[in-house]
């Protein structure tokens, strides 16, 4: 059994932008002006990175799936370049094994749903490149429902969305998503769904951290919930200069019952950084501080993979279960 210690531990991060920024810089997975490099990854930290196609709220339509088909090229040219160091799962439930045998696998991921471009057979062809999570909005409106920046609800075509991505075992993201969008999803979800990179909101009240509320209804669906790095996130107005900052966000989501739902969503490359949490190097920091906050080295495991690990193995399990109660119905 691996040491449950600073000096090896694995990670679960459920969001980070570095594929979409290695696609805009024309930049590789190694490369110093990123944030997340394969190449910094602490000696002895095996990490599951959620790696997500981030659709800006500048592209709608068309436009916008033709954007994921780019990226998604560079992604499978990244991954063929540094197939030595690197390796997408499509079956979730494999993230332990997968990381028994190298220190870094992936998960394809998709930022906004607009990426649809409004014709929900396109969620088909992301499920067939691997996606399994998707963040439904950015901060704006799309084909969906309305972002953090709006008082915006879900369309019809956003509830058959969330309908079929159940149905396929796609999580859904309901970071960026509007306050109304978000209770309404509460109505008609089904599954346990995710906030990938949302901190609290009762900690640092920007709009795109949860309320007390949403984070207790995410736990009690089994929802998982990322603490995001960012500095606007984490402090008001950004200012932050000590990792007990971060720690404050995750100390009152376990003060709220969310041993079993809080997890890491660093967004990488997506965010301004305190330099404290600058670049994956300080995650072995970042575990140091979280073991001498006092925490429960059981609840650090959670925080750092199990919650994680838990949340996308049963989204995989249910598919299968349903698969095999559709087959028996076909029978």
């Amino acid at each position: 059994m691996r040491p449950t210690t600073t000096d090896s531990f694995r990670l679960i991060d459920l969001h980070c932008d570095t594929i979409t920024e290695c696609h805009k810089h024309s930049v590789g997975l190694v490369n110093h002006r990123l944030q997340f490099s394969l190449d910094r990854i602490p000696e002895g930290v095996g990490i599951c990175q959620c790696m997500a196609v981030f659709v800006p709220d500048t592209l709608r339509g068309a436009a916008a799936t033709r954007y994921f088909d780019d990226v998604y090229a560079t992604f499978l040219r990244q991954l063929q370049r540094h197939r030595a160091q690197l390796c997408r799962l499509r079956d979730t439930r494999c993230i332990p094994q997968a990381l028994d045998r190298r220190r870094a696998v992936c998960i394809l991921t998709v930022e906004g749903g607009a990426v649809l471009g409004g014709d929900i057979s396109v969620l088909q062809k992301l499920d067939r490149a691997g996606v399994r999570m998707m963040t439904l909005t950015w901060n704006g409106a799309n084909e969906l429902c309305g972002g953090a920046d709006t008082d915006e609800g879900f369309t019809p075509f956003g509830r058959r969305v969330v309908a079929a991505m159940e149905h396929t075992g796609m999580a859904v993201d309901v970071s960026h998503l509007s306050d109304r969008g978000f209770w309404e999803l509460c109505d008609f979800a089904s599954r346990p769904f995710a906030a990938s990179h949302s901190n609290a909101r009762a900690v640092c009240g920007h709009r795109r951290n949860l309320t007390d509320d949403m984070f207790r209804e995410i736990a009690r669906r089994g929802g998982v919930v990322g603490l995001n790095y960012y500095k606007s996130f984490i402090a008001e107005g950004g200012k932050t200069k000590s990792i007990a900052d971060l720690l404050r966000h995750l100390t009152h989501f376990l003060e709220l019952g969310g041993e079993d739902t809080v997890a890491l969503g660093s967004d990488f490359d997506g965010a301004d950084m305190p330099a404290y949490l600058s670049g994956v190097e300080k995650l072995r920091s970042l575990r140091t501080a979280v073991e001498g906050a006092g925490i429960p080295q059981r609840v650090v495991e959670k925080l750092f993979f199990h919650n994680a690990n838990r949340f996308f193995s049963q989204l995989e399990s249910h598919l299968c279960a349903q698969g095999e109660r559709e087959n028996k119905n076909k029978g």
